[in-house]
């Protein structure tokens, strides 16, 4: 019964034999999947033909392929070389295929361990700790951490990264660190990234995908944040507690980045003007435009006014200048852009909107004032 077995391992240890010989004049698109095979069936040999193997390679899939093979039998000294040999963006997806790699390969974690060392700061400058976000190991995740640490310097874009790699790796235990940085702010910019960055630490985007629990927590520092934050950073919370799937706590929010025109019972104070014009049956042009206020409890973004608005006129309006005068008409919504600081303001956009909207075919456009819309 051994000897099939026998049999095979002698034609195995000749064809990877053959195979140690033949890589070595092989062309560059041949020698990376030759490689793969011989890394497979002997280890000891890939290592001693990586010298000569790994600089023939090619920046595409395969090539990166053999790289990390490469690196798993020792030869990482040599994919170091190999890799100031390529171009910029193709170092770029190698170091992709690194950081997928990284998590379940000891080699390729000291690897790139290694590089931060051998490298300094060119690690950090050529985007090398990309390898490291969903590589979690002691030694990676304390690279990120020390590096947040260090503080942005002078390339702000640079630490931005940093810091979206940072919490991917660290995930819920970054959220602390987040916080604080975030209060320790005053710069619109930095502030702004840095609560983009509650979304990458609940794994959002990831192929994983969030983590509810993770994405809790990250919306409760968010949400616990917002009272401090300038109004213009309520913007970015916003989007990073959708992304958190925190509709709610999204919406509370608007209190806050309209906290200057609050009214004094706590309300928005938003507006409406909705225009009918109709070419009737007579061939006259005949318009009617609708003011109200709308009052809005602190829950309503302008984005939202208008679904808001129209639900509400539609219920309770008569657009139907078009039908008395037996024409075709249209509805024309006209809504603010953000809540208006008082009553007076509202005023003077409404005159703004009828002046831009009134036909100059109408020889005198009926007002209706229409009782406040509560949102």
């Amino acid at each position: 019964m051994l000897l099939p077995f026998i049999i095979a391992a002698s034609v195995h240890a000749q064809d990877c034999g053959t195979l140690s010989k033949d890589i070595l004049s092989a062309g560059p698109h041949e020698a990376a999947p030759m490689y793969l095979q011989l890394s497979e069936c002997d280890a000891g040999a890939a290592k001693r033909v990586a010298p000569t193997v790994i600089p023939t390679l090619i920046g595409e899939s395969d090539g990166f392929a053999a790289a990390v093979a490469a690196i798993k039998v020792g030869a990482g000294a040599t994919v170091m070389n190999w890799m100031d040999t390529i171009q910029r963006d193709e170092q770029a997806r190698a170091v992709r295929v690194f950081g997928k790699n990284c998590q379940e390969s000891e080699p390729v974690q000291t690897f790139l361990v290694s590089a931060a060392t051998e490298m300094a700061e060119g690690f950090w400058t050529r985007r090398w700790y990309r390898a490291l976000a969903e590589c979690r190991t002691p030694a990676t995740t304390q690279l990120l951490s020390a590096r947040v640490e260090g503080g942005a310097g002078d390339d702000r874009g640079l630490f931005f990264g940093v810091v979206e790699a940072y919490a991917v790796n660290v995930g819920a235990a970054a959220i602390p660190k987040l916080s604080s940085l975030v209060e320790a702010e005053s710069d619109l910019e930095m502030q702004v990234n840095l609560i983009g960055a509650f979304a990458d630490a609940s794994q959002a985007g990831t192929v994983k995908g969030l983590d509810a629990k993770i994405a809790e927590k990250a919306a409760d520092a968010v949400r616990e944040l917002a009272p401090k934050l300038p109004s213009k950073t309520m913007d970015k919370a916003r989007v990073t507690l959708q992304t958190l799937m925190d509709e709610a706590g999204a919406d509370q929010l608007v209190a806050h980045r309209f906290k200057d025109v609050l009214q004094s019972d706590g309300s928005l104070l938003y507006g409406a003007v909705v225009f009918e014009t109709a070419a009737c049956k007579n061939d006259k042009v005949a318009q009617r435009y609708h003011v109200a206020e709308a009052v809005d409890p602190g829950q309503t973004w302008p984005d939202q006014l208008e679904e808001k608005v129209r639900t509400s006129v539609e219920l309770n309006w008569s657009l139907n200048l078009a039908e008395r005068c037996k024409g075709t008409g249209e509805v024309v919504y006209n809504l603010p852009e953000e809540p208006f600081a008082d009553k007076d303001a509202f005023r003077t956009w409404v005159k703004e909107v009828v002046r831009k909207n009134t036909s100059a075919d109408v020889k005198k456009a009926i007002r209706v004032d229409a009782e406040p819309i509560q949102l």
